[in-house]
Formats: C-alpha cells, structure tokens, sequence
C-alpha cells in the first residue's frame, strides 16, 4: 500500500513512514492496528499544527481517543484511551491513516488563533453551548472565573475533583487533574498563593481519601505523581504566602492525610514529599496538632505502618535538634528493630545485640546493617562475634559470609578474608566472587592451589554455567567452548554470543558457527528487533570471513539465506539497511 499525497495545505510534519511505525510498535500491536486502519475503525482525523487526533472504533461501544504529537525531530508523545496503555493497536492505526490517507484528515487552525478571533459575546455564546451539551464543564468556567476574582472556592474545587475520579480512564483522570494544577500554577506565578493553595489543598485532599478506590487503575503512577505535585507546590504556598492560622492547619493536616494514605497504601511514593513540607514548615504549636493524628493512626497499625509513623515523629524532633526527646519516642513506641539501630547510636551496642538475638534472626539485611552501624560506631569486636556466630551456625546465611570476608578484606586480615572469601564462592558461585578469591590469594601466593580445590568441587562441577563464564574470565576460548553445550540448557542465558566473541581471535571459525546459530535464533523469535540482532551478528560473520580470507563462503551463505527467507520482508529490510 503506498501514500498519496495531501492535497490540504503544505506538511511540516517530520516524514513518517510504515517501517516508522513499525520501530515504535510491537509487532502484534503493529498488525492489529493495520487490521484496524484496513477496516475503517478511524474516525473523524483531525490534524492540528503538530499534533494528529481521532477516535477509533474497538471493543467497547465508545470509541477510543487518540492523540499523537510531533516535534521537528519526530513523534513526542502519544496517548490512547484504551486499557492497555503504550503504543497500542490504536495508535498504529490512526498513524497509518496518517501515512496513507493524509487528505482524510481536517486541517484545524491552533485553537488560540480560533478563539482569538472571536468576540466576546461569541465566545460567551459558545460556553454557554458547551456547557449545555456537557454541564460537567460548568465547574471548570465556575473555578476559572473565581480564581480570576481573586477568590477560590475550595468546594467547588473539590467537587470537580470528585468528578474526574468518577473517569474510567486513568489517562483522562490524570489530564483533567493537571488541568487544574495548572490553573494553581497559574495563580502562583501571579503570587496569588492563596488561591494555588486552596486549589492544591482540594487535590490533594481528594485525592488521599479516594486513591485507593482508583490505585487498581493507575498502573503507571501517573495520578499519584500529581498528587505529589499538589504537596510541593502547596510547601511552596506556605513558603511564599501570608495566610491565616486556621488555612495553614488545614493544608498541614492535608499534607499528613497524604502522607498517612501512603503508608496505609504500602508506601507506594503516592503523594512523595508531602512529609518534607511539614518537616519544613510546621511550628510546634502546629505540630503538637498534628502529632495527635500520628498517633491515634497507630492504633490500627502493623509493625511496618507503626516503624513509619515513629519515625515521623522522631524525624520533627531531630529536625529540630532534640536527640533525647527523639530516643524518648523510639523506646516508648518503637518496633524492636528502631529501638536496636538507635541504641548503636547512642552509645549501647551490648543492649543493641541482645535485642538483634532476641527478635531481628530472621532478618540477615537487618543484621548486616546493624554490624555495619556497630563497626561505624567502633563496636567492632560486637559486629564480628555476632556476623561470625551467625555465619558459622546452622541457619548460616550468604550475607553474613560477605560481610565478614569484606570486613576482613578491607582491614588487611588476608587468611581471616581469604577463609571468607572461599565459602562465599561456595556459597554463591559467581564470576565476581571468584575474581574476589583470585584477588585475596594472589596476595597469600596460594592462587593455584585455591583455584585448583574450590573449581573441583563437586558442586561446582555441576554448573557448567559458573566454569564457563570462569573460562571466559581466564580467557580459556578452548574450554569455553568445550562447555558452551552444557551450559546453553542452564536457566534463561544464552551464553552462544559471549563465547562467540571471545572466539572472534582465535578461533574464528568456531565464532562464525556460533554466529549463525544465533541468525537463526533471532529470525525465529519474528519480531523486528530481533531481525536487526540477526543483521549484527551476519555483520560479524561478513567481517569474520573477510579476515580469514572466505570472502566466498560469505557471500554463498548469504545468498542462501536471502532466498530462503525471500517472503520475510522487514527481516529483507533490516539486512538491507545493514549495509550487507
């Protein structure tokens, strides 16, 4: 199918093309969105400057939205009204609408330049219209026209807030909530902080009560990063304006609520920095306030809820240097793990440990922080009796073997790290951790014997994932090679292209087979990103044979895979622009 030309006013769009289209989309999408385009499912297109919107016909008995903008340099952003978010089928069609049917689309002037040219009886003519064919629109004229009166009302605010989360489309949610923001934003570059504040102030309100309603939907975080939005310019609010005492409770205590949802919610960075603005901003009369609802919250809190509502309330007093009222608060209402850190730091590791032994075993992250804290804190003699009882015990655990040969390692004790170090290979066989044993015994002159007992094991006998990629860290082609096939079938690694490379030296041959095998593989995943994996590794081989002098074997092998996959025709694409 090819293009016709425009016959409306002059393209300056950036050429977009089928195989475009084809880069930016996944390849089932790409061909339900051709079906679509060849089905008519476009309607209305409509080009306006750099941006290209429709509706298209799908599942549902409404059509989808979709809009796509353009910059100099190609497309910037494109959105769909669909559930399944990204480049979907949808979006390729009206794309291809675009390509092949420029002329369907109506050419619409900016809409500034439109309005502009009305007058202001005209203008009131067609809200009033609007807003009679969707009464919804009433708020918006409604908070547009007290916010220029110099008056917000917060109720209406929250009303139309109430409204778009009623949406059943996370993107029109999240539009129509920034199209309000914007509106604070707006107030705010005119210093009418009080307005931005009430109109923020009713987001964020809103939106910590009824997020968890619509989280299901908001896959992205698109909606809880404006809700974040709303906390910092709110913080800028209470910076920059003069406002009253009752206000300033108000948006403080809307900014705990945020907060207080996002640890109910799992702490899910909805909201994120709501906590930063109080920390800034709250006096202690305002904060004995807001300490109350901290917590009255942890009544009804789990250990995890309850460790992030102390540490609000230990983060105001630090915040305001009062260390023993701060340890005060983690000894009356901290979980085991808070009251053990903060004993560390407050000069008793003894009673720190014993609490560690008593409740956080079962915690080897904790743990290993808690011995760095102690080592930090000069305790070192606790941390390595603990980490060293713990690693040599039953329930020995990997991290503790890593902390120790690290510990050991970095102050100078070689036989303590190399002893360490050699489990922790055991342990957790890895490239890393051997290139660590290789390092700590070159320095005890004990290299060959170490590497000669721990590769002969026979645990790590059975994982000829692990000897290869030792192989190829040793350089050893030839045994790479000679484990490549026992290796291939070990979890999700394709070690062929690893082992092709190292070989690309010394054994060309062998790398050129291994080539070939991944050519193969990668056309028949059929996807065209895939198609232009197989065009770099046919760039290796063709440059493979030209060194070795097989120039003809190249050009034979080619030619044959040319014909053979003749009917694939964006793999054809993607090896012609490959230059091959």
């Amino acid at each position: 199918m090819t293009g016709r030309k425009s016959k409306t006013k002059k393209d300056n769009l950036p050429r977009l093309t089928e195989s475009h289209i084809r880069d930016m989309a996944d390849p089932q999408s790409f061909e339900r969105g051709r079906n679509y385009y060849n089905d008519g499912a476009i309607i209305d297109p409509v080009r306006q400057g750099m941006e290209l919107r429709g509706e298209c016909s799908g599942s549902r008995y409404q059509p989808y939205r979709v809009r796509v903008r353009f910059s100099d340099k190609g497309i910037v952003e494109a959105s769909c009204t669909c559930p399944r978010g990204g480049f979907c089928k949808h979006i390729v069609a009206l794309l291809l609408a675009y390509v092949h049917e420029p002329e369907s689309f109506r050419e619409l002037t900016p809409l500034e330049e439109m309005l502009a040219r009305l007058s202001k009886e005209e203008l009131i003519s067609l809200i009033s219209e609007m807003i009679e064919r969707e009464p919804s629109l009433l708020v918006l004229v409604e908070l547009s026209a007290s916010a220029a009166r110099g008056h917000v009302d917060a109720a209406s605010c929250r009303r139309q807030a109430l409204r778009v989360l009623r949406h059943e489309d996370p993107l029109l949610i999240e539009a129509d909530l920034r199209g309000m923001l914007d509106m604070a934003e707006r107030m705010a570059a005119k210093e009418d902080w009080f307005g931005a504040g009430t109109v923020c102030h009713a987001l964020l309100s809103v939106l910590s009560s009824e997020y968890e309603d619509i989280q299901f939907m908001d896959e992205e975080g698109d909606i809880a990063v404006v809700a974040g939005d709303c906390a910092e310019l709110l913080g800028e609010c209470l910076a920059q304006g003069r406002v009253d005492a009752r206000t300033r409770r108000e948006w403080l205590q809307t900014l705990l609520e945020a907060e207080l949802a996002d640890i109910r919610l799992g702490g899910i960075d909805f909201a994120s920095g709501a906590f930063d603005v109080i920390l800034e901003h709250a006096t202690e009369e305002e904060w004995t306030v807001l300490e109350e609802r901290i917590r009255e919250a942890m009544g009804e809190s789990n250990d995890w809820k309850k460790e992030m509502l102390v540490r609000m309330l230990v983060s105001w007093r630090e915040k305001h240097g009062r260390h023993e009222e701060a340890g005060d608060i983690v000894r009356e209402l901290g979980t085991p793990e808070q009251r053990m850190l903060w004993l560390v730091r407050d000069g008793k590791p003894a009673e720190a440990v014993a609490i560690a032994r008593q409740h956080c075993l079962d915690k080897p992250g904790l743990i290993t922080r808690l011995a760095g804290e102690l080592v930090e804190a000069g305790a070192r003699e606790q941390a390595v009796t603990l980490l060293t009882e713990l690693a040599e015990g039953a329930d020995s655990h990997w991290r503790y073997v890593e902390w120790l040969a690290e510990y050991y390692l970095v102050h100078g004790d070689w036989e303590a790290a190399l002893k360490w170090q050699r489990r922790v290979f055991l342990q957790n066989p890895r490239v890393k951790s051997f290139i660590d044993l290789e390092y700590i015994s070159k320095k005890l002159g004990v290299w060959e014997q170490v590497r000669s007992e721990v590769l002969h094991t026979p645990e790590i006998e059975k994982m000829p994932h692990v000897l290869l990629e030792i192989a190829l860290h040793e350089g050893d082609v030839t045994r790479a090679l000679e484990l490549l096939p026992r290796a291939s079938g070990w979890g999700w690694r394709n070690y062929k292209e690893k082992v092709a490379g190292a070989a690309e030296k010394e054994r060309p041959e062998d790398a050129i087979a291994l080539y070939k095998e991944l050519v193969e593989e990668a056309i028949g995943r059929r996807q065209r990103g895939a198609y232009r994996e197989a065009a770099g590794y046919l760039c290796r081989i063709k440059t493979l044979c030209q060194r070795t002098g097989a120039q003809e074997n190249w050009e034979d092998y080619f030619a044959a895979l040319r014909r053979k996959y003749a009917r694939f025709p964006a793999l054809q694409e993607e090896l012609d622009g490959a230059g091959l």
